[in-house]
């Protein structure tokens, strides 16, 4: 057995522990700190890989609001490659940066695609320290109408990918192509698999979706893609998924695709959550939807 899983068991019990006392004598403050640590993404540094893909871009940046506090503005770096006719926005999920797409973007360079990202806050270079989901897609929304225009297709992983979804539901934005890879379907079954794992009090879990509620500007729950019923304004879409995925839930997953059965769909078993942007036979599937 490794240290690090000799010492989940103890880290586990010591954050039951503070939460089962915290969570009960005061859940608001308690789940503010929380809060503030969980939009707070880790900035992992550049590998030799995102430094060539990194040589060969155009860089500029883009001011945008920062999230719940319009008055501050912040800037993303942001990236291109190609000069296409037909631009590619891409999205990526949490805990990422835009270069680790380095695989996916020289394929549609190849095929004749511009290809335009960006860090999103808190993410990579670019400035600020917490972002969500929604966040995300008011990026996206600025950007698409200040700076690159409507693209021809949009591709996100993960979080990036289900805030694109949510983008074309929620504004006047049609796109040719979306292509999401491995997103969480109901953003609310994250949460509640982190409290089933540490036994937090129903006190504490009802402050925390007080405080998500606050913090999204709208309850939490219309972020579930399997209860929504407007149209996600796409020609054409294409959902991949990993049945073995370790972060999303299947289960979710296939209850959205059977409501929307006109979405194409790509299982890739066992490429895993993270990986499978890097995947070959995922690339060529995009190129090859593109078209």
């Amino acid at each position: 057995m490794t240290k690090k899983k000799e010492k989940a068991p103890a880290q586990n019990k010591w954050l039951q522990s503070f939460l089962a006392i915290a969570g009960n004598i005061a859940p608001k403050t308690t789940i503010r700190v929380i809060t503030k640590l969980m939009y707070s993404p880790t900035k992992r540094p550049l590998r030799p890989s995102h430094i060539e893909c990194l040589n060969k871009a155009e860089k500029f940046k883009f001011l945008v609001p920062e999230f719940r506090n319009p008055k501050k503005k912040i800037k993303l770096s942001c990236y291109s490659w190609g000069t296409g006719n037909k631009t590619v926005l891409l999205v990526h999920g949490w805990d990422a940066k835009a270069l680790d797409f380095y695989k996916l973007i020289p394929a549609l360079v190849d095929n004749g695609y511009k290809v335009v990202t960006f860090d999103g806050p808190g993410h990579g270079v670019s400035e600020g320290d917490r972002t969500n989901l929604v966040d995300f897609k008011e990026v996206m929304y600025k950007m698409i109408k200040e700076k690159i225009g409507i693209p021809y297709a949009i591709i996100g992983h993960s979080m990036g990918g289900g805030a694109a979804a949510y983008l074309l539901m929620d504004y006047d934005i049609k796109v040719k192509r979306l292509i999401t890879i491995t997103i969480p379907t109901v953003s609310k079954r994250y949460f509640e698999g982190l409290f089933a794992a540490v036994k937090a009090p129903l006190k504490l879990q009802k402050a925390f979706y007080q405080v998500m509620e606050e913090e999204f500007g709208e309850p939490i729950e219309r972020y579930n893609l399997i209860e929504r019923k407007e149209p996600i304004k796409a020609e054409n879409i294409l959902w991949i998924y990993d049945e073995d995925d370790e972060v999303v839930s299947i289960k979710d997953i296939r209850d959205f695709l059977v409501r929307r059965p006109q979405i194409k769909q790509l299982n890739v078993k066992g490429v895993g959550h993270y990986a499978v942007i890097k995947n070959k036979h995922v690339i060529e599937e995009i190129v090859s939807f593109l078209k």
